[in-house]
């Protein structure tokens, strides 16, 4: 179909009722243009929106995989700061001309550095701790008196030393323990005294066990391993035997220790919670969980590593059994559906660090040069605010009067302040 204008006097002829018609179709049209006007705005802002978030999400990308990896606040406008790109270093003997260069120096000016002498007596503070003994190198009666006819003195001894290394070596005590009986029957039977052994019926020392604990614990070196360097030494101790001591040793002795530790946590108002994975051989992924108490001027903080293997929710819902009091951790969502299962007792506080991380990201990714999008801005007004409870934490580090409640009620001060000018 052909399109048709109407004219003037086309106008003019028309009747009243098709004007009406024509002016309601012409609202109705625009009214749809209007309509789908709007609509394009809308969704061009958002692919807008999406282009930014896209381009923060590609400069944070590309800092994490080519930029530092130091979480150090960046140089904020109107406080002094350190210009490392532009650093130019100059001796004493140097000055800048007009165009920045140093000036060459004459030969009569070159300054010779004086080389630090060596510091003495390092070595005997490196050998300070170690048993000396001491190995005397003299002459006979007979060399003296061929050599010198006419008589001898002694001078101050020459002196030097070396280090000598000991192998680890073993030894087998056997007990030969006396036993008594009174002659016509008296007094029964009596025996002689004996230490107490770490372990009833077992070889095991305290010193083999303090070898096999710092070896496994402390050096990381496996069981089997070491059961191979005893071997060498003629000692065949089984890695499966080692294992059951441990497993023992823990039992009598550390098992108990482990519960005074945990009770010790779980007096205390908050505690940090996190879990690591770890590979187990011949198993799947694995994950170690520790709780830290924050400890106080009075007593040091408490480190406690429990190993349930697992990541769910029944491993922390399973130590924190009966404690009333709040975690602080990551945004793992564990920890917050632990706190809705027990929303009376049990409260989730947010790690300062963790929330920072983030921020720090879009500051580092959006440059020094660059625009900055109004993300990046809310971002480095976060990362400054949230320095500035760094600072009131520092301030009461080591004051003898810190409270819990003094950095928890600062803390939530600013972060209030934080959330209502934001």
């Amino acid at each position: 179909m052909e399109k048709t204008t109407i004219t003037k006097d086309e106008l003019d002829n028309l009747s009243k009722d098709m004007i009406v018609m024509l002016y309601l179709q012409l609202h109705e049209s625009f009214q749809l243009i209007s309509e789908q006007n709007t609509t394009i705005q809308k969704q061009n802002e958002q692919m807008l929106h999406q282009v930014e978030s896209m381009k923060e999400q590609i400069s944070i990308l590309t800092q994490n995989r080519f930029g530092r990896k130091s979480e150090k606040t960046l140089p904020i406008e109107g406080q002094l700061s350190f210009d490392l790109e532009n650093l130019c270093i100059l001796n004493e003997a140097e000055s800048l001309t007009e165009n920045g260069i140093p000036e060459e120096l004459d030969m009569e000016t070159v300054l010779v550095r004086k080389r630090k002498p060596r510091s003495k007596g390092k070595r005997d503070i490196n050998l300070k701790d170690i048993e000396t003994i001491i190995v005397p190198h003299e002459r006979t009666e007979k060399e003296l008196s061929e050599h010198f006819s006419k008589g001898w003195h002694y001078l101050p001894d020459e002196i030097y030393k070396e280090l000598k290394y000991v192998p680890a070596h073993f030894e087998v005590l056997e007990h030969h323990i006396k036993v008594y009986a009174g002659n016509h029957d008296t007094g029964g039977i009596l025996r002689a005294e004996v230490p107490l052994r770490l372990l009833s019926h077992s070889i095991l020392t305290p010193e083999l066990a303090g070898a096999i604990i710092n070896a496994k614990y402390v050096n990381a070196v496996p069981l089997n391993r070491l059961s191979e360097e005893f071997l060498r030494n003629d000692v065949n101790i089984p890695r499966q035997d080692m294992a059951g001591w441990l497993i023992r040793i823990y039992q009598y002795y550390l098992g108990p220790v482990r519960d005074m530790m945990k009770a010790e946590i779980m007096k205390s108002h908050h505690i940090h919670c996190d879990e690591t994975p770890f590979v187990m051989p011949e198993k799947s992924k694995q994950y170690m969980w520790v709780y830290h108490s924050p400890g106080s001027p009075e007593k040091p903080p408490v480190f406690l590593y429990e190993y349930p293997g697992t990541r769910g929710t029944a491993a922390p819902r399973e130590f924190l059994k009966g404690y009333k009091g709040t975690l602080v951790t990551d945004g793992y969502q564990v920890y917050h559906t632990l706190a809705k299962e027990r929303s009376d007792d049990l409260k989730v506080a947010g790690c300062w660090s963790h929330a920072r991380r983030r921020f720090a990201e879009i500051v580092k990714a959006s440059g020094k040069n660059g625009p900055s999008t109004p993300g990046q801005k809310i971002a480095a007004e976060a990362v400054k605010r949230i320095a500035a409870i760094y600072h009131v934490d520092h301030m009461y580090e080591n004051h003898p009067m810190k409270k819990d409640w003094i950095i928890e009620k600062t803390q939530s001060s600013l972060l209030w302040m934080l959330i209502l000018n934001g």
